[in-house]
């Protein structure tokens, strides 16, 4: 199973929180079958136990589960929502929003990938207005 389906990348969305913003990407992840519903209920876990953990700068979020969360995880996968107005996460502004599940270190080479892409302000800034899903897809899984 691929780690990223077009299916899972959802653009120019309104979002009122980072709770709402971890729901629909943790949803994302359950529709395309990566989790269990429950994984989504880890994810808020992880966001009020150890919120610090799920915001990574350059106004990019990864909300993800709890350790004891793994268990709902089908296999490794991302979700992306773009929010181009922002919304507030631990006192940043998070743009991109990327739900991660994964089995095992798997998630390993997604973050990397990840931090590849937004390491540069300039290069991260460029996905938050990024509203087509397929450029989206295309930079997240090229290999550079």
């Amino acid at each position: 199973m691929e780690i990223l389906t077009k299916s899972s990348i959802l653009t120019s969305q309104d979002i009122a929180n980072k709770e709402e913003a971890t729901i629909i990407s943790g949803n994302l992840l359950v529709d395309n079958g990566y989790v269990q519903k429950e994984y989504v209920d880890s994810m808020l876990e992880k966001l009020e136990k150890e919120g610090y953990a799920t915001y990574i700068g350059n106004g990019v979020a990864i909300p993800h589960g709890m350790e004891n969360g793994k268990k709902y995880v089908k296999s490794t996968g991302i979700s992306i929502v773009q929010c181009p107005d922002g919304v507030e996460w631990n006192g940043e502004t998070a743009y991109i929003v990327v739900g991660i599940a994964a089995k095992d270190d798997d998630h390993m080479d997604v973050l990397s990938k990840l931090a590849e892409l937004i390491e540069d302000p300039k290069d991260a800034e460029k996905f938050w207005k990024l509203d087509d899903v397929d450029l989206i897809y295309k930079e997240f899984t090229s290999s550079k």
